[in-house]
């Protein structure tokens, strides 16, 4: 990520059509006890109008499961009753808002709740004779948005957990979504719950109760700018005010993982190895995971530029090689040599176009691959254990995910992991970017990582420059206020958790503790330079953890 990320979209789009490239709450009057939501400590302070399907959606298997599901009643809604309701399901509320339509996720129909009228609405099964467990329920999930409320939950032992439905428009793609519980007393309840203006509406389908839990396993941000911020003055606090370590604040939050860029030859001389090694200490001593984001530039690379470190300019392409197998090896040795080896590492940061221009760019998979095999093999003889990720962007675009990872993968280059970047306002819906995980989870049988998002909880600028999230490049339904950011986190480790056999491993936010700190601007080689990205940290403009941290403490 940098600041000219604003024109990646359209400059790689570009790139790609000049190359000729294509790819082949109250809750409503019901005779069902109200249940209560458990909710974690926080730290210290007629058929529905919509277009057409689609016609490139990924084809994936939609059904395959890790268990044997549980057996639900009519759990597709294919059956109805004489009055068009589906059998085996009750409903309570604006019960007229509760219909059975075409068009389904697998089969002929779907769940609608929908009125032409404000409405709120609850359809239900409860579930008996399971054994005492976890329990996962999952479901595939289309809706307007607009609603006042709306959640798919599973009710148990008196206690309920809850995934908000989110938006799927526009478009006619389904997001698969899932919820976990744990029951002790054999019993479990599945709810659908919406409340909502009218004309809004939601569909389910193909609803699925598994044994197990599904949770994310990496709640995770990059920090790079955080050394240099506190350097120059940089504070940052609990919601209460009381000021404290950004990595422990963090850490109350949930935080598991941080990602760190490294450089080759910073002009500042930050982000190298050195601060790098600190770095790593301090994450060990708060039991934090760290994942090593090598950029072989002397400067930021993202899709838009790739620049050589000035030191390896003019090195032949053997040369290039053996220099990003050293500087690989090298801040991968000194990591190990002081006990804190890399948990991950990342060859190259969004390298959608390639990397090290022009050698190993996008006209040239066969450098590039060379380039990747030589980082991946100083990881090998350094750290064997140590997670390998290749990373572009473009998180919703599955054309040009299968075109980059076809290209990699025929040529054999070795990695253990997928990361992808996606921004809501560059990178397309949320279900065009599940589709994409669900497609190349499968295609290459890897897990899959969003190792970069963010997202602006205001629209002020703290500082001279302007920020990168304007408002005109507001999502719909997520205004910039510490609520919409958090709805937005909340929403894509949802859609990252719903990735089909359990293969979303979790999220990385974009430089959470990049805050308007004089000298800690976008330009390494300008001091008086600003910064684009503070109304999309973490902390507010009075240096407070903001609430969407709260949602890595439910994952």
């Amino acid at each position: 990520m940098s600041h000219k990320h604003f024109l990646i979209g359209i400059t790689v789009l570009l790139m790609f059509s000049l190359a000729g490239i294509t790819a082949a709450c109250t809750s409503p009057q019901s005779n069902q006890p109200l249940s209560t939501t458990e909710s974690p400590a926080l730290p210290t302070q007629a058929a529905t109008s919509e277009p057409l399907p689609i016609q490139n959606t990924p084809t994936v298997d939609q059904t395959e499961q890790p268990s044997q599901p549980i057996s639900l009643t009519n759990p597709g809604f294919e059956e109805q009753d004489t009055l068009g309701k589906p059998v085996g399901w009750q409903s309570s509320g604006t019960v007229e808002a509760v219909m059975i339509e075409e068009r389904g996720h697998s089969g002929a129909f779907r769940l609608t709740h929908k009125s032409t009228q404000p409405y709120r609405v609850e359809t239900w099964q409860k579930v008996s004779g399971l054994t005492e467990g976890w329990y996962t329920l999952g479901g595939w999930f289309r809706s307007s948005g607009g609603q006042n409320e709306v959640y798919l939950a599973l009710e148990c032992s008196g206690v309920e957990k809850r995934t908000v439905i989110p938006s799927t428009s526009p478009g006619y793609r389904w997001l698969h979504l899932v919820v976990s519980n744990e029951s002790k007393d054999g019993e479990c309840t599945i709810r659908l719950v919406s409340d909502g203006p009218a004309d809004t509406w939601v569909s389910v389908d193909d609803l699925e109760l598994t044994p197990g839990r599904t949770a994310l396993s990496i709640l995770g941000a990059d920090i790079s700018s955080l050394k240099k911020s506190e350097d120059f003055g940089g504070v940052y606090r609990y919601p209460d005010g009381s000021a404290a370590d950004a990595l422990q604040i963090l850490k109350d939050y949930g935080l598991n993982y941080a990602r760190l860029r490294v450089w080759v030859n910073s002009p500042d001389g930050y982000h190298e190895k050195d601060e790098l090694l600190e770095m790593a200490r301090r994450l060990k001593e708060k039991d934090i995971k760290l994942l090593v984001d090598f950029h072989y530039s002397d400067h930021w690379a993202d899709p838009g530029k790739q620049i050589k470190p000035a030191a390896w300019k003019d090195l032949p392409f053997e040369q290039l090689k053996q220099a990003v197998y050293d500087h690989t090896y090298d801040v991968c040795s000194s990591l190990v040599a002081q006990g804190t080896p890399p948990d991950m590492v990342q060859l190259g940061n969004e390298i959608n176009a390639g990397m090290l221009w022009p050698d190993g760019d996008y006209n040239h998979f066969d450098n590039l691959s060379e380039l990747l095999k030589a980082g991946y093999q100083a990881i090998q003889d350094c750290s064997p254990s140590t997670i390998v990720m290749l990373h572009i962007a473009e998180g919703g675009d599955n054309d040009m995910a299968r075109w980059w990872f076809d290209n990699i993968t025929r040529r054999n280059v070795p990695f253990d992991v997928i990361g992808i970047s996606y921004y809501p306002f560059w990178h397309g819906t949320l279900p065009q970017l599940q589709g994409n995980l669900n497609d190349i989870s499968e295609r290459y049988d890897k897990d899959v990582i969003v190792v970069e998002t963010a997202y602006a909880f205001t629209e002020q600028n703290k500082d001279g420059l302007a920020n990168i999230a304007s408002p005109e490049l507001m999502t719909p339904g997520y205004p910039y206020t510490p609520e919409g950011q958090r709805a937005m986190l909340r929403d894509i480790m949802s859609t990252v958790r719903g990735v089909l056999n359990g293969r979303g491993l979790g999220v990385f936010w974009w430089d959470a503790t990049w805050t308007a700190v004089t000298g800690n601007g976008w330009d390494a080689t300008d001091p008086a330079s600003g910064n684009a990205w503070e109304n999309q940290a973490l902390f507010d403009y009075g240096d407070r953890a903001l609430p969407a941290l709260e949602e890595f403490l439910n994952p």
